[in-house]
């Protein structure tokens, strides 16, 4: 009885594994592309004066926070 039933199975599992057919090529177009981006300067362009102080503005970037990589968007920061 167990022999057949392996029979049986293995019979199954070569016969569905026969029917399907070969992977589907990609779309024609290519690919895609993803990108993380950050706007270079929000409103101000890269510094304004306010009140006689100058902001700067700091790119985005990637660091480390507890353990994870994260991405830490740009702005503006005083100088002096």
């Amino acid at each position: 009885m167990k022999t057949l039933l392996i029979f049986s199975l293995g019979v199954l599992l070569c016969a569905t594994g026969c029917v399907v057919g070969p992977p589907t090529p990609p779309p024609a177009g290519g690919g895609f592309v993803v990108a993380v981006e950050d706007r270079p300067y929000y409103v101000r362009g890269p510094y304004y004066l306010e009140h006689g102080r100058r902001y700067v503005w700091i790119n985005g970037h990637w660091a480390r926070r507890y353990g994870h990589r994260v991405w830490v968007h740009g702005h503006y920061v005083l100088r002096g």
